[in-house]
């Protein structure tokens, strides 16, 4: 099968990580085997992939050479374990996300895929494969900042009453991260606080945010406290040159917590907790990046468990969630590094970029 694979030394990723800085795509389109599943996962025929920044940043950095890159994806089952759980068929249209940029047999931007059969979903008619796309690390990573760290209630089991009044802060509204959180909290009965720049105010109230504030304003986190002097929860869907100040700032006077997107080394800031997460927790397998040095990771059953819910749940609630606004990028597989660098440039505000493959 074709697939675009990282194509950077280690020399080179540990200079990017050094410097903060990158040239060139860094990937290639090349043939590779198709992915052998076990027992219990599926085979992806991929019809539609979305991109995220993880993507370039893995690229940059943290992809070995060879290794499939892309997370989120859409398509239609072509192979089924004998013990792969999900009642699936051959045939049926399935989406979600893989950890795309460490391995040679995993990852979306590729013409076959493999995940086991639980940690992926059906999407229904209503829900077409560029807009399933974007139920993967977007969503899944608002959902466990919600309501696996920073408790708001699970929206599954139908409406959520007696939190109106509660305020929850979300740095970053217009992202896609930013964008299925204020859904998801306001479908949780919360009142959602966030941040944008002007041309994108009207964006995030379209998707349910009671409020908006300029985050370059000089006085934007006063605004925000004399406002909700009681808030205590924050999501940082930006996590990058202060931002993560900024929430708890916001959240200071009720000694509250802030979750992060990306490890800052920072666990506590004035008597605010600070907690870093990773969504790649959700597929319950130990990982390491820029090995044999870089840092580990464990697993995390809890996470896991928590995908498998709110995937089971979303052919449901799905209906009650809408994507984020889409901007296409043509040309397949061939397409794609002009979107990654699209992102790594912080050209992309306000959409999310997805694309064909066939």
């Amino acid at each position: 099968m074709k697939a675009l694979v990282g194509n950077r030394s280690i020399v080179t990723r540990l200079s990017n990580y050094i410097c903060g800085s990158s040239s060139g795509d860094g990937v290639q389109v090349a043939t590779v085997p198709v992915p052998e599943i076990k027992d219990d996962e599926i085979l992806v025929r991929v019809r539609c992939v979305a991109l995220n920044p993880t993507d370039f940043k893995h690229v940059d950095i943290l992809a070995p050479r060879g290794a499939i890159i892309g997370c989120d994806y859409s398509g239609t089952v072509a192979k089924i374990g004998s013990r792969a759980p999900g009642n699936w068929a051959v045939g049926d249209r399935v989406a979600g996300w893989t950890h795309g940029g460490l391995y040679p047999d995993r990852g979306s931007f590729a013409e076959y895929l493999k995940i086991p059969g639980d940690l992926a979903w059906k999407p229904p008619s209503s829900v077409s494969d560029e807009e399933a796309t974007t139920f993967g690390v977007s969503a899944v990573t608002a959902m466990l900042v919600l309501n696996v760290r920073l408790g708001v209630p699970w929206i599954d089991k139908g409406p959520v009453k007696g939190e109106s009044n509660t305020p929850i802060f979300i740095y970053s509204g217009a992202t896609a991260a930013g964008l299925y959180a204020i859904q998801l909290a306001k479908l949780a009965g919360l009142k959602v606080v966030t941040t944008a720049s002007p041309r994108s105010h009207d964006l995030v109230k379209e998707y349910g945010a009671d409020d908006v504030f300029h985050y370059r304003s000089p006085t934007a986190v006063e605004d925000i406290i004399r406002t909700y002097p009681n808030i205590d929860r924050a999501m940082d869907c930006f996590s990058e040159g202060g931002s993560t100040e900024f929430c708890a700032k916001v959240v200071h006077n009720s000694r509250g917590r802030v979750v992060t997107l990306l490890d800052s080394g920072k666990t506590d800031i004035n008597g605010v907790k600070i907690d870093s997460m990773l969504a790649y927790s959700v597929f319950n397998q130990e990982f390491q990046w820029l090995p044999p040095f870089g840092p580990k990771f464990a697993r995390d059953p809890s996470d896991n468990e928590a995908l498998r819910r709110f995937y089971s749940s979303l052919p449901h609630i799905s209906k009650q969630l809408k994507p984020p606004p889409l901007k296409k990028i043509d040309g397949g597989l061939e397409g794609l590094p002009s979107g990654l660098d699209l992102l790594r440039q912080g050209k992309v505000s306000g959409t999310k970029l997805v694309s064909s493959l066939n």
